[in-house]
């Protein structure tokens, strides 16, 4: 995948997280594939080559999104799994069925985007100067320095 723009499914429940995040990974650099359900997620999953899959954990199923993450982990070991949450009190098996977790709210883009590059190294990603999104976007709004 050397120098390759990284292939994202990112599955979020709502449309306008799942919008945000699609703007957010596309500064990144990345091709993102949004679906909004487990069972889209598993058929993308299935029909196109992901290098990663970015998950959130609630969705508005009885399914979670460890228990996505458990289904790929079978179809595709290679892909990368992130979970993201707002939920500071995931369970240790939802942790431990994928590669990272990040909790909205106490993490923003440039974690993602670290996150990206340490489970991705070969892949190209914008330079960070080029993010056109603000950290709010991502989390709680912050202060600026005075």
């Amino acid at each position: 995948m050397q120098g390759k723009r990284p292939r994202i499914l990112c599955l979020d429940d709502q449309p306008a997280n799942l919008l945000v995040r699609k703007l957010l990974l596309e500064q990144f650099g990345c091709e993102v594939v949004a679906v909004h359900d487990s069972q889209s997620c598993l058929r993308a999953a299935t029909q196109e080559y992901f290098d990663l899959a970015l998950l959130d954990y609630h969705l508005a199923e009885q399914l979670t999104g460890a228990d996505v993450a458990r289904d790929l982990r079978i179809m595709m070991p290679a892909m990368r799994l992130v979970m993201l949450t707002g939920d500071p009190m995931l369970p240790q098996s939802a942790v431990q069925s994928v590669d990272a977790v990040l909790t909205k709210g106490t993490s923003g883009p440039q974690q993602l985007f670290q996150i990206i590059e340490d489970l991705l190294p070969d892949c190209a990603l914008k330079p960070r100067r080029e993010w056109l999104l603000p950290i709010s976007h991502f989390g709680p709004p912050t202060k600026p320095p005075l």
